[in-house]
Formats: structure tokens, sequence, C-alpha cells
């Protein structure tokens, strides 16, 4: 069985179909790049895949005994304690599932410590930092090393690259390249997918363009896909102009023929009116390796106070 299998899923809201009867199936080790644009339903498919939001309808299914991470794009309010403490928090019971494999006895505690240390430092961070006082960047990074010390098997990551400084994205491209299990992200990281991604996903109007390549393959591919959609819509419209032209013309109803032909019209309006307009996905931000602005000495004042100088 595939690690996640959705079959026929649908999803509306406010009566316009977000999903409509979806398929996507998963395999174990495939690196997946989640795009489309904004209001898509990216992030909702995300969720659906974690099992926090039901699906209208359509089938869900999941390998029994998966373990699935989810990494969301907001960073939650609550949380407290420092950095080690945040991952250590992703660590469960089955975490050290090989653990009864080794020929020697173990201690658990030192092994879930290393664990956590292992995962801190491959990310770059200082365990000893207060969470709540880190950049959002480094806040991000902690969670993402609290769904990784888990050892998921699936992997689910909504822009993970928020905030994150150019080395950080690196250290996190050099973790996920090495990940074993299913990852599935969305970013607009032009070079972030191209470099993780091995299968391109793309939410368009409801419906998923599923292709295995990288994204530059990809935006080829789906370019040549958009240009053939365009060209079909065309001749459709074309038949549909000279059948408006012949009804405005004057007819005789009465005749059989004419019959036929006015039915047909009506169909070809009707699944004109269903046709979803075409509208291109932008390429993925490309990501800025040098700098981009440099601001120095910037002074703020407010009705002839001077408030704050920057430097």
């Amino acid at each position: 069985m595939a690690y996640v299998n959705l079959n026929g899923v649908v999803m509306a809201f406010g009566g316009s179909r977000l999903f409509d009867e979806i398929s996507l199936c998963v395999e174990e080790g495939e690196k997946i790049g989640l795009v489309g644009r904004n209001g898509s339903g990216k992030s909702t498919l995300l969720k659906i895949i974690a099992g926090q939001i039901k699906p209208d309808a359509g089938d869900v299914a999941l390998r029994k005994g998966l373990r699935c991470a989810y990494l969301e794009q907001m960073v939650p309010r609550e949380i407290s304690g420092t950095v080690f403490d945040i991952v250590t928090a992703g660590l469960t019971a089955g975490t050290l599932r090989h653990r009864d494999q080794l020929s020697v006895p173990v201690d658990e505690e030192w092994e879930r410590r290393l664990l956590v240390e292992k995962i801190i430092s491959q990310l770059g961070l200082d365990g000893e930092r207060v969470f709540n006082l880190l950049s959002a960047g480094l806040r991000r990074q902690s969670l993402l090393g609290r769904a990784l010390v888990g050892e998921p098997d699936v992997l689910l990551l909504d822009e993970p690259t928020n905030h994150m400084d150019i080395d950080s994205i690196k250290r996190l491209e050099e973790t996920l390249i090495k990940f074993k299990g299913a990852l599935i992200f969305v970013t607009h990281d032009r070079m972030f997918l191209q470099k993780i991604a091995q299968r391109i996903v793309e939410i368009d109007r409801g419906q998923l363009f599923d292709q295995v390549c990288d994204y530059e393959t990809f935006l080829a591919r789906r370019a040549a896909a958009y240009e053939a959609e365009e060209n079909q819509n065309a001749e459709f419209d074309k038949k549909l102009a000279r059948e408006e032209q012949w009804v405005r013309g004057g007819i005789s109803a009465r005749r059989t023929r004419n019959e036929g032909r006015v039915r047909e019209l009506l169909k070809l309006r009707e699944v004109r009116r269903q046709l979803r307009p075409l509208e291109r996905q932008a390429d993925a931000a490309r990501r800025h390796d040098g700098l981009v602005a440099e601001h120095r000495a910037i002074t703020l004042h407010l009705a002839g106070r001077e408030l704050e100088t920057l430097r």
C-alpha cells in the first residue's frame, strides 16, 4: 500500500469547489513540491493529509502505523521553553524504533538526548536559547527540528524557508535531501524547489497537474499544456460563435434538424459557462543569494520629536 492515497477528494468553500474529485498517491521516499496560485488550496491539501481537516467527500487513506509530521506556515503563540525543550517535544514513544534490534543494551534517555542534539546541530541551532526570544526564522527551524526528531514516515512542510537566511536554507536543503521518508512541501522559493523536488504537483482550478520531474522540466511541460488548452478553448469559442451567429440570423424551430441544432447550442453554452478561466501559474519567487537592501542611520521622527535612530 502507498504511504498516502487520496481518492475522489472534494472540498468546497462558499459554493466554489477548491478540489473537484482529486486523487493523489504518495510512495515511500518521494519528494513532492506542491505548487499553485495563492488560494488554490496548497495548505488545505497538506492539512487534509495531516488529518487536521476532513474533506467534504472522497477517501483519505494512510498506511497503518504511519507517522506523519506537519510544519504549518504560522508559528503557534502558546509554545514556551528552550530550543532543546521544543525539539524534544517531538519525540514519541515509538521514535526509537530500531533500538530493540541492537545487540547491546542502550540507555533510552541518553539515546533520546543524543537524537535531539543531532537534529539541533544539523539545523545550526543553539539548544539553550529561549524559543520565544528567537527570530521568526529560528523559531521555524526549531519547530522543524521538532517535526524531524520524531523520525516521521511522511513530512509535510508549509513554506519551510520563510524568514530563513541563506545559510539556514542550505542546511535545510542538506537535511531534506537525506530524509528517507516521503516529503510533501509548499514553497515559493524556486531554487529550493529545483534542488529538493523530484515530483511536482500543481493545484489548478480544482484539479492536479502531476509530473515526475524537477521544477525546470515541470515549467516547460506546463507551458506546453497551457498552450494546448488555449488552442482547444479558442477552437471551442469559434464553434460557439458560429452557432450564436446562426441562431441570431433566425431559424425555423419547427424543422427537426434546426431543433437539434438549438439543443446543441444550449449544450455548448452550458459547457462554456462551466469552464474555469485559464490563469497561468506565476513562477515561484527566486531566491536572492546576494545583498538585497542595506540601510544605515535611519531616524524616525514624530511631531518634531526624534523617536529612534537605527544604525
